[in-house]
């Protein structure tokens, strides 16, 4: 009954849960413990260089001391001799901040040390239960139970996902790296499209290299929104490296300036730029991609390589239609969509043999029919599209998730679990092959079977909220009542943490409100419903229709499904079962005639359109 979080957007100030005081010496045990935490979704902070790295990040050291609820000191002989610890500890018993002391190993204070923990009681670095227990009574962990390795009876309880563990819980060992925004500093200052088709293409690029952990193209457009300092977003987010630059495009001539940034050492590792035209593009991109590899002292193996200097055209004027294509797509628009069509169009008429451009039109056209104008001819051109691109590039695995959507929406579900299934067979690694078979099976009114791949997913990218979000809602809609709960208590701090960043966004807010519910928290589901009156979105307005017909409040349900369909809201699968579930959705008003009136405008939403 409920949509994708299709939007994640951070904004705000970090505000740390704990702060970890340690010596340099016992690093391996500290990142451990603060890695343990994150897991289970506390907010840590941690400085990984030192105050002498870097003195003029003292301040930092001192305001996160400040802002935290915990001070976490690691004890050992190393940090008991440490005058960086030391200081953080005089600074947090100055500010009034609660202490946990964590023995490391058993030692004798110091007298500097027992005049600041006198009386407080010491918990062992391996009784991870008597650390949460400690955190739990200064009121910093609300529901211990989510921490707690054998919570239900001796079943472990899984922790919630996180962005640096692999699988089965393993430490990913791989180095953090961001692409943001580049800025467009053409003369003209209309080539933003341009910036951000070269930062897309790094980004998809550098995702080939086995040894970097690279954020997604849809970070760093959210980063865009993002207002906070650079070192607190890195903090959050846990990343080290980040990759700035800026384009200047003037007609045919391009110039491309790109930096490397440590965050932990904060400096930057490297600085270049290249100029050239239009045609020099893909050497330039190539060049980028193994400055950044060699910055970065990362390895290559010889199939790496061969993915780094991988070309979808060698025609540069197809190449920038591809690009603008791709700045029109994102607006998500009618017009956006149908802009984007023309254009990729275009880029195919002038390279013929340009797989990425078949199949992205076949993306645009897709979500048209799904969005507005439920013409089927276009998701038959969309699979002709998609059959060509595979003729072309049969090893363009990505393009089967457009394929098996379009195969679904056409009503052939065979065909497109098949290719669903055969996206996974191809690329066992990639997330996205996971998600879009879960995808298939929610779309298809299966989320028994959807729950699998959807865990399957958050295994290969933990931080993948979309796939948390529908996990929930199909665990619901399956009557896994125990998983459902599991999943939107772990899914709740995560949102949380994600409001912290970017407070705006709506439907973030919305689905937040909605694992409250999911989570068995009724009276904080409604508290939070309360204050979702002013929204715009449909896709927000839909979700909080569904929410408040779970809560039984049918009256404000059906006035803001009304809202939704005036902004453009057309999911039909959804809105029907909104409309016919007589579990949780306004089908158990059937009967009656504020459903009748509603079935009505359903209706009207499903005639065919006109024939011209």
């Amino acid at each position: 009954m409920y949509l994708l979080n299709l939007d994640t957007r951070p904004k705000s100030r970090f505000m740390p849960d704990i702060f970890i005081s340690y010596s340099r010496k016992d690093s391996t045990q500290a990142l451990a413990l603060a890695e343990r935490l994150r897991v289970s979704g506390m907010d840590v902070w941690i400085d990984q260089r030192g105050i002498e790295a870097a003195t003029s990040w003292s301040g930092e050291i001192a305001d996160a001391i400040r802002a935290a609820k915990a001070f976490v000191l690691l004890l050992s002989a190393a940090s008991t001799e440490s005058p960086n610890v030391k200081k953080e500890l005089g600074v947090a018993t100055e500010v009034g901040c609660s202490l946990v002391p964590i023995e490391l190993e058993k030692i004798e204070l110091n007298r500097d040390f027992l005049y600041h923990l006198a009386g407080l009681q010491r918990v062992a670095i391996t009784d991870f239960d008597g650390i949460v227990r400690a955190l739990t009574k200064l009121g910093i962990i609300q529901n211990p139970l989510l921490f707690k390795e054998g919570a239900g009876g001796g079943e472990a309880t899984e922790p919630p996902p996180n962005p640096r563990l692999g699988k089965a819980g393993e430490k990913d060992e791989r180095k953090s790296l961001m692409i943001l925004p580049f800025e467009d500093l053409s003369p003209t200052a209309d080539n933003q499209w341009f910036a951000d088709g070269i930062v897309s293409e790094m980004i998809s690029a550098l995702s080939n290299v086995k040894a970097l952990r690279i954020a997604d193209n849809q970070a760093t457009k959210e980063f865009r929104k993002y207002h906070g300092q650079l070192t607190t977003y890195a903090h959050e987010m846990q990343i080290r490296y980040f990759v700035q630059g800026d384009v200047r495009k003037f007609g045919d001539n391009i110039k491309i300036s790109v930096r490397l940034l440590d965050i932990e050492a904060g400096d930057h590792l490297w600085q270049d730029s290249m100029k050239g035209t239009m045609n020099d593009i893909f050497e330039i991109q190539e060049a980028v991609a193994l400055k950044v590899v060699e910055g970065l002292k990362v390895h290559l193996a010889s199939d790496e390589k061969k993915k780094l200097a991988e070309r979808g055209t060698e025609n540069a004027e197809a190449y920038e239609l591809y690009l603008k294509a791709g700045e029109y797509f994102d607006r998500q628009t009618k017009e956006g969509f149908q802009l984007a069509a023309q254009l990729w169009s275009e880029a195919i008429a002038l390279d013929p043999a340009y797989a990425n451009a078949y199949a992205a039109k076949a993306k645009a056209l897709a979500a048209l029919y799904r969005n507005y104008t439920r013409d089927l001819a276009l998701l038959e051109e969309g699979l002709t599209l998609i059959n060509e691109a595979r003729r072309l590039k049969p090893d363009l695995w990505p393009a089967y998730y457009p394929l098996s959507f379009i195969l679904t929406l056409q009503g052939k579900h065979d065909e497109a679990e098949a290719a669903a299934q055969e996206y996974i067979r191809n690329a066992p690694e990639d997330d996205n092959s996971y998600f879009a078979l879960g995808f298939f099976y929610s779309e298809t009114g299966q989320e028994a079977k959807a729950i699998t791949p959807y865990e399957e997913a958050l295994k290969r990218k933990p931080g993948n909220l979309v796939a948390l979000f529908n996990l929930v809602v199909d665990c619901n809609g399956a009557k896994e009542q125990e998983k459902q709960k599991h999943w939107a208590e772990i899914a709740i701090p995560l949102y949380e943490k994600r409001l912290k960043l970017f407070p705006d966004e709506e439907n973030n807010r919305v689905i937040h409100s909605v694992l409250l519910y999911f989570a068995g928290r009724d009276d904080d589901a409604r508290a939070a419903a309360r204050k979702l009156e002013e929204l715009r979105d449909g896709l927000g307005l839909f979700n909080t229709a569904c929410l408040q017909c779970m809560l039984k409040d049918y009256s404000a349900s059906i006035q803001t499904f009304r809202k939704a369909i005036q902004a453009g809201f057309r999911s039909m699968r959804n809105i029907k079962s909104f409309l016919d579930n007589e579990d949780d959705g306004i089908g158990t008003l059937k009967g009656t005639p504020e459903w009748d009136a509603v079935r009505e405008l359903v209706e009207k939403l499903s005639e065919p359109p006109p024939t011209v």
